[in-house]
């Protein structure tokens, strides 16, 4: 993704966090009063952007450990991928997981993520 593409995502976002916050303001007005009407939707309008803000900084963190390097100092990281392996203790599959460690700053990922070449359970 280019800057453009970014910026372009976090403008509307913003518009669509005042979107559902004027919406919820119009609702609770007509409905409540006016007060809570602007209350609400300021939580609203807030709450939507938290979470569009938090969502952009996950994808954001994404995409430097997919590129190599560690989102807090940006030094290289480690990666490491253990494939969906059979357990005949348990008799069942483990899943697949993934991980990445900076060595320089002790940041640690780890998600449960299967890669093209992982085999299908049976």
């Amino acid at each position: 993704m280019t800057r453009v593409s970014k910026s372009f995502g976090l403008v509307v976002d913003l518009a669509t966090a005042a979107a559902w916050g004027f919406g919820g303001y119009v609702l609770a007005s007509r409905l409540l009063s006016e007060q809570i009407g602007g209350v609400l939707g300021l939580a609203i309008f807030l709450s939507v952007l938290a979470l569009s803000l938090d969502s952009h900084l996950q994808e954001v963190r994404m995409e430097r450990l997919m590129a190599g390097a560690c989102p807090k100092c940006r030094s290289t990281v480690r990666y490491e991928h253990k494939h969906r392996r059979w357990d005949p203790a348990r008799n069942n599959w483990l899943p697949a997981s993934t991980s990445w460690e900076c060595p320089k700053c002790g940041f640690g990922h780890g998600e449960a993520w299967v890669c093209p070449t992982c085999p299908e359970p049976d």
